[in-house]
This record gives C-alpha cells, sequence and structure tokens, in this order.
C-alpha cells in the first residue's frame, strides 16, 4: 500500500471521528435551548468534515488503484518479454513461420 493511501485513510478516519462528535454536540443541544448561530455553525462544521473524508478517501482509492494498475502493467509487459524469450530459446521465430 502506498504512503500516500495509508495517510489519506488515517486522516479520513480523523475527519469522519471529527465530524461525527460534531453531530453528538447537535444531539446534545437539541434538548436544551439553542442558539441558531451555534447550531448553524456546527452542522456545518460536521458536513464539512463528513466531506473532508470522503474526499480523503477517494484520494486514497485512486492512489490505490493507480498503484495497481500500474503493477499489473509492468506485470503484462514482463510476461509478453518472457514469453518472447521462451520461443526465441527453442528456435521459433513468428516472422519467418508467416512469411
Amino acid at each position: 500500500m502506498p504512503k500516500i493511501t495509508a495517510i489519506s485513510y488515517v486522516f479520513s478516519l480523523l475527519f469522519y471521528a471529527m465530524g461525527y462528535l460534531k453531530t453528538l454536540v447537535i444531539k446534545n443541544s437539541v434538548a436544551g435551548q439553542v442558539n441558531t448561530y451555534d447550531f448553524t455553525m456546527n452542522a456545518s462544521l460536521a458536513i464539512s468534515y463528513f466531506v473532508f473524508a470522503i474526499v480523503l478517501a477517494v484520494i486514497g482509492s485512486l492512489f490505490l488503484y493507480l498503484k495497481k494498475s500500474r503493477d499489473r502493467g509492468i506485470l503484462k509487459k514482463n510476461a509478453k518479454l518472457r514469453v518472447q524469450l521462451r520461443n526465441s530459446q527453442y528456435g521459433f521465430d513468428l516472422s519467418r513461420k508467416i512469411s
């Protein structure tokens, strides 16, 4: 796993936890007297924390996908090279056979 993926996943969990704590603040304040400004600030902070968590998770997944696809591409190229080397060891040449 790339380091950037691990870091973005950890920060995603951190922002998710912070958003969850803000929703708990909203939930506890509903029982008592609520100041509209405080409620709006806590709600917008909770939403922004959840959005940051989603964005960081997507970025981490993108880097993981790019690394895996790049590794698969390198493996496919190595497999083609091995087939070419194996065929040349036995004197089998496709260009001679076709023409």
